[in-house]
């Protein structure tokens, strides 16, 4: 019987354990959404960064492990800290992503944004794509970080005259 007893309670240890972890619900609008996620980014709060970063499926803290998840919403917190923003367009349809990736969405649950960063060294200018979870709600998708610049260099100030 403790033999059978201890079979059971390993199996059910195993089915728990690849549960996935709950999140709050993700912010109804776009505008909630990007504002909630760039204010977590400015109070370096990854906790909530990674229930507001995601993709159909939901937030990342829902599914990523949480080591990897700590790295990459540390880097995205780096790149993208701030001491203001402004919406300079958005939200637009967005690009059609590249089809060769796995699980890209469809553009209809795609918007994007165009932001402007405000930093001690300059101000840039960057996309922020944003994406429709499936149990409704949006989530921030991509912060294009190849638009973002290195975080603590200066910009570099424009060229004289036109180049070819």
């Amino acid at each position: 019987m403790t033999r059978r007893l201890a079979v059971l309670l390993a199996l059910g240890v195993a089915a728990c354990g690849g549960a996935r972890r709950s999140s709050p619900p993700a912010p109804q609008t776009l505008n909630e959404t990007l504002a909630q996620f760039l204010d977590a980014v400015k109070a370096n709060d990854l906790t909530r960064m990674g229930n507001l970063w995601g993709d159909e499926r939901g937030p990342a803290s829902s599914f990523m492990k949480p080591d990897y998840l700590r790295q990459a919403l540390g880097t995205i917190q780096i790149y993208l800290n701030h001491a203001g923003y402004r919406v300079i367009e958005g939200p637009l349809p967005a690009q059609p992503l590249n089809p060769t990736f796995r699980n890209v969405p469809s553009p209809d649950k795609l918007r994007e944004y165009r932001i402007e960063l405000q930093r001690e060294q300059c101000n840039r200018v960057i996309p922020i794509t944003l994406v429709q979870a499936r149990r409704g709600g949006w989530l921030v998708y991509d912060v294009h970080l190849e638009s973002a610049g290195h975080p603590r260099t200066a910009c570099q100030p424009p060229r004289p005259g036109t180049r070819p």
